[in-house]
């Protein structure tokens, strides 16, 4: 997958609150790509992936013991999600991280789980 078309794919994630079961396959298949272990340990990825649940579920088997810190307010239409996941928790010494934000807190998280992997890839 290439870094443009990563990041298509986190605008979308960060930019939508209506994205579709075939726009979450896009997703689970570029998770298949990009964290192929995380994703075999999730049962019917591409349904669950739009979850929040599948979303740290995805997290936390491509990276066990980083901190997800998850901000947000709701309102009417849409959220307004943000998601910073971090090796170290609290400080801000890490090397490397990952942010997403969105309407929606599923894909806050995938946003900045996919961010997280790129900056990793380039290290």
């Amino acid at each position: 997958m290439k870094d443009q078309e990563l990041q298509i794919l986190i605008d979308e994630l960060e930019s939508r609150s209506d994205m579709s079961p075939a726009d979450f396959d896009g997703v689970a298949n570029a998770l298949i790509y990009l964290l192929p272990e995380a994703a075999s340990e999730t049962k019917n990825l591409g349904r669950t992936v739009g979850t929040t649940d599948g979303a740290i579920l995805i997290v936390d088997h491509a990276y066990p013991n980083w901190a997800i810190h998850i901000r947000g307010r709701a309102n009417d239409k849409d959220g307004h999600w943000s998601c910073t996941l971090r090796e170290g928790g609290m400080r801000d010494n890490d090397a490397v991280m990952g942010a997403g934000r969105s309407p929606v807190l599923a894909q806050a998280v995938l946003a900045a789980a996919f961010r997280l992997t790129a900056n990793l890839k380039r290290l």
